[in-house]
Order: C-alpha cells, then sequence, then structure tokens
C-alpha cells in the first residue's frame, strides 16, 4: 500500500510542492522506460526485415538466424502454394 504521511508543522505549499516534484519525477521515468521499450521494439522490427545472410554477417545469434531462415522457409512455401493455386 501507498500511503504518505503528512506532517501537520510543515507549510501547505512545501507539501505540495513536494507531491508534485515527486509526480514529476514518476512520469519522467515512466516516459523514459517507455522509450527505451519503443527502442527495442523498433530494432526488433528493423532486424526481422535483415536477410539470414545479413544477420549471420553481423553476427546475430544463431537463433535469430533460424527464425529468419525458418520465416523465409514459410513465405517461399506460401508464395508457391499461391501461385500453384492460381495456375502459374
Amino acid at each position: 500500500m501507498n500511503t504518505r504521511i503528512f506532517p501537520l508543522h510543515r507549510p501547505l505549499y512545501d507539501v505540495l510542492a513536494e507531491a508534485t516534484r515527486d509526480a514529476l519525477s514518476r512520469l519522467r521515468q515512466s516516459w523514459l522506460a517507455y522509450r527505451e521499450r519503443r527502442q527495442v521494439e523498433l530494432a526488433e522490427r528493423e532486424l526481422l526485415a535483415l536477410s539470414a545472410r545479413t544477420l549471420e554477417d553481423i553476427g546475430a545469434p544463431y537463433g535469430l538466424i533460424g527464425q529468419r531462415r525458418w520465416q523465409d522457409e514459410r513465405q517461399g512455401v506460401e508464395r508457391d502454394r499461391l501461385l500453384d493455386r492460381h495456375g502459374w
């Protein structure tokens, strides 16, 4: 439980100023955490756009390279099935 104790001997202005600083600090921390998560998401999305060969060249983890190869293979199978369905 998050409870705050407000001493009665402090002026109300000081209490409100401290509460405002605390709220702004929490807001800033939340914003920084959101920006960091967003940057990671964008970086992961950009990595997914790279070919397996490029991932190998930049030294990506083998799991990511394998995942990309599997995705390429699945896309190839889907493309072939679609072309087959239309008689090409």
